[in-house]
């Protein structure tokens, strides 16, 4: 199933938009957008759903008027599904968690009205916790109720604390232990076993020799067997089949205690997992976060030190990994969306590489439970972030939020193709169209790409409409992006070459390749250039080459509708003309 569309109405900076998108199962979806553009408010969407409505904050409703109605719909393979007020057809398909870092303000009253404020971090509810309860299980009533060769029976006191029984009995319904055909075939098993003489370990070979196949017959302790032989529980296949023999007595007997023990070997095994979690990221000897129980309202809690106490760094790989093993423990056989809301913004390389790897991790365990998610990245950041980290293994899914069109751009995307993919004018292309130059180059009619418009084969032609342009686009007037990402490459290319002094120097600068090696080059002769030629870089430095399916505008587009960037670009084009 991919998803297609996500639409917003009414909630927080969304008025009404529909955004066009391909979010795969299995996949790292980014959606990039810049900041301000309304990532959280589509995290909201998400967030404010329960499994029967949409249940808005009054302070999300857009411009906070109660009387717009919030709306959110996807649209999977063609099937549209909507949440509301009235309804959530989404979450009777769908299982959703948005994760983000926690933040929330907590003020605090003191003597005589005074208030102060801080900055907390919310703790995470992980589960409730159940009532202490243990199997009624005795090694000495268990070999005793077996009869004459009980001794066969091994004692699994250790195993009923281990979670490996978790994992042994997941899916198999032991209540059809009772039912008269299986405990008809049980029992002459148990009578032909009691028969023999001999050590337990005779018994065990005479059983493999005579009964393996009866006991493989029985369903329920052929399939505890095989999984406790697999996790390596039991050493042997006999072992497994009496060891599960035994489970499935002890639910037999009271399938209440045995239901409240596994809720309680469930319990103590999450709160070991959770504490060897955030003990493997422990990595300051002041404040860290802690597994605790809460007495009032009995559950299972993530508790942060003050946000202060702990880098943000810190909070948020850690908000992260617990809240992605919380949907591995809640176990829903749902496909699962899983919004991720920027909670990487403040993760230094190693944090953003076990960011990663936690993602994948989870990615993996559903395929694993065959179990559906589509992992949902909000983010600002340049995918090419992610793309040396483990992403690239699972073919990360790129959507722009700030989608664009490639209307004027498609002559300058045929013209980077051209670059890459046709030899016999490379070379010109690269020195003349793509960089500044003080020479001027014409291509003949003949070796020119047919799919370019033709007055481009005069170098000089193509830097008047790149030039115009970026005139259209500081004029707020329909404008090609990347002919911009151009026409700035050249003009500060331009500009720094004026900053040389020497002939020698100048040639030298022109025989460079790439722009941010020309800049180097002039700096490194002495010479200051000004900060803004470095920083746009974020433009200029855009990889031009040719990858068939990239969206080339998006991207750019959004980093040129900063107000910022804006003003750079203006600067540098004013010194421009000063210089021709």
């Amino acid at each position: 199933m991919t998803i297609s569309q996500i639409e917003i109405r009414n909630i927080k900076g969304i008025l009404n938009e529909c955004f066009k998108v391909q979010l795969k199962a299995y996949k790292p979806n980014l959606l990039v957008a810049p900041n301000g553009f309304g990532k959280s408010s589509v995290a909201t969407a998400f967030s404010s759903m329960n499994t029967q409505r949409m249940d808005l904050a009054d302070k999300d409703h857009h411009k906070e008027d109660l009387k717009l109605e919030p709306e959110l719909s996807i649209t999977v393979d063609t099937n549209k599904l909507t949440a509301d007020k009235t309804k959530n057809e989404i979450r009777k398909q769908f299982d959703v968690l948005v994760v983000n870092s926690g933040l929330t303000p907590k003020a605090k009253k003191h003597f005589k009205g005074a208030v102060s404020s801080t900055i907390e971090v919310k703790p995470i509810t992980i589960c409730k916790i159940p009532t202490k309860a243990e199997f009624s299980y005795k090694p000495t009533d268990a070999k005793t109720s077996f009869g004459q060769n009980g001794k066969i029976l091994h004692n699994i006191s250790d195993l009923l604390k281990d979670s490996r029984l978790l994992d042994a009995i997941q899916g198999v319904d032991l209540s059809k232990f009772t039912q008269v055909r299986i405990q008809t075939a049980v029992q002459a098993i148990v009578e032909k076993v009691n028969q023999q003489n001999g050590s337990a370990a005779v018994i065990s070979q005479w059983i493999l020799d005579n009964c393996i196949q009866e006991l493989r017959a029985v369903p329920i302790l052929n399939s505890i067997s095989e999984r406790l032989v697999q996790y390596g529980a039991v050493d042997s296949e006999i072992e497994g089949f009496f060891t599960a023999y035994q489970i499935a007595s002890i639910h037999a007997a009271d399938p209440k205690i045995f239901s409240a023990a596994t809720d309680w070997l469930y319990y103590v095994t999450v709160k070991a997992h959770y504490q060897d979690l955030l003990t493997n990221f422990k990595s300051s000897t002041w404040q860290w976060a802690k597994v605790e129980e809460t007495k009032k309202k009995k559950e299972l809690v993530i508790n942060f030190p003050k946000a202060h106490q702990l880098s943000n760094g810190q909070r948020d790989i850690i908000t992260l990994v617990v809240q992605l093993h919380k949907t591995l423990y809640e176990g829903s056989k749902k496909p699962l969306i899983l919004v991720i809301d920027e909670v990487f913004d403040y993760l230094d390389d190693a944090n953003l590489v076990a960011f990663q790897y936690y993602v994948t991790s989870i990615i993996e365990e559903y395929k694993a439970r065959n179990q559906v998610i589509y992992p949902i990245i909000l983010t600002h950041l340049d995918p090419g972030v992610f793309f040396d980290f483990c992403f690239n293994k699972h073919k990360i899914q790129i959507n722009y939020l700030h989608s664009k069109k490639i209307g004027k751009s498609q002559d300058a995307l045929h013209l980077i193709k051209a670059r890459d993919t046709q030899a016999g004018v490379k070379d010109r292309l690269e020195v003349y169209w793509f960089h500044f130059h003080t020479g001027q180059c014409e291509i003949p009619e003949n070796d020119w790409p047919t799919n370019l418009p033709k007055n481009w084969r005069r170098s000089e032609v193509f830097h008047e409409y790149i030039l115009n342009e970026l005139n259209r686009y500081l004029q707020h007037k329909n404008y090609d992006p990347i002919a911009v990402c151009f026409a700035v490459r050249v003009a500060v290319e331009r500009l720094s070459y004026e900053l040389l002094t020497t002939d020698e120097k100048r040639s030298e600068f022109l025989d460079t390749k790439k722009t941010k090696n020309k800049m180097e080059f002039v700096a490194s002769t002495g010479i200051d250039i000004p900060e803004s030629y470095f920083l746009l870089g974020l433009i200029y430095n855009t990889n031009l080459h040719w990858s068939q399916g990239r969206d080339y505008v998006s991207p750019l587009s959004s980093k040129l509708s900063h107000p910022t960037i804006k003003r750079l670009i203006e600067q540098v084009a004013i010194d421009n003309q000063g210089e021709q």
